[in-house]
């Protein structure tokens, strides 16, 4: 694995659960906080907003 592609696993592997206690916590944020919130969640694909032009790849359940 090269040195970036470890850097960035690293820092998935810990802004994950950052990130999700983050969005149990938006509404005790700023709408502008809760936005951006929003747009890394998105861009991280840690939320499911299903994929309107096919069958969503993404599984809650990876055994399923």
């Amino acid at each position: 694995m090269s040195l970036n592609r470890s850097a960035e696993h690293t820092y998935r592997q810990w802004s994950t659960p950052i990130l999700l206690e983050l969005k149990e916590r938006e509404h005790q944020m700023d709408p502008s906080d809760r936005q951006a919130l929003q747009n890394v969640l998105l861009e991280r694909r840690l939320i499911n907003t299903g994929n309107p032009i096919g069958s969503d790849l993404r599984k809650a359940d990876p055994a399923s």
